[in-house]
């Protein structure tokens, strides 16, 4: 779990830091404009929240896997909490349809799901002098595209996911997420960024 989350981690990192490059002056040099690419979803069970933010989706091929990947990426809109919601899955950029969000260890089987999604939420809240950082990994549950084009790609989402705080691993925590998207293609190749 420890090794899949670094890899989970570093793609995170690397896509996060690709687009906090993003422009958003509206010309049109082929960049997404990040106000216009948007979520919003409920966190509820044994830890409850709401969040709205940025969110961007890529398609490229990855070289530890030798795949092709499809990544839709939920950044926060403040700094009020600082956290990233990923979905993942192999093969190319899903049609308008409904996909299951399922438990997968991709570092075990030795690639992601081409017919399925798996989502990974992680999140910080800066709490007097000791940060609270969680990691939840989806069980169950759908996602649905109801726009999915070149450029932009939209829907809804809704899962069941167990995870921990990192300080009491121990102690198995459960929530729901739900939410929507509405969220601009972005290259994390493209040395603009």
């Amino acid at each position: 779990m420890i090794k899949q989350s670094k890899m989970i981690g570093l793609m995170a990192f690397l896509f996060l830091s690709a687009f906090t490059a993003c422009d958003d002056d509206n010309d049109d040099n082929g960049m997404p404009d990040p106000g216009a690419a948007s979520y919003s979803f409920t966190v509820t069970g044994d830890v409850e929240f709401d969040a709205e933010g940025e969110v961007f989706f890529a398609a490229y091929y990855d070289p530890e896997f030798e795949e092709d990947i499809f990544l839709l990426n939920m950044m926060p809109k403040d700094d009020a909490a600082d956290m990233n919601l990923m979905f993942i899955k192999g093969g190319s950029q899903p049609g308008t349809d409904t996909y299951p969000i399922v438990y997968h260890d991709e570092m075990e089987a030795g690639g992601f799901l081409e017919d399925a999604f798996v989502s990974r939420f992680n999140v910080t809240f800066e709490e007097n002098d000791m940060p609270t950082i969680y990691f939840f990994e989806a069980e169950e549950g759908s996602i649905t595209f109801e726009e999915s084009g070149s450029d932009r790609v939209s829907g809804s989402f809704s899962y069941h996911a167990k995870g921990y705080n990192v300080m009491e691993e121990a102690n198995e925590l459960h929530i729901e997420i739900s939410g929507t998207f509405d969220a601009a293609y972005a290259d994390p190749g493209d040395p603009d960024f």
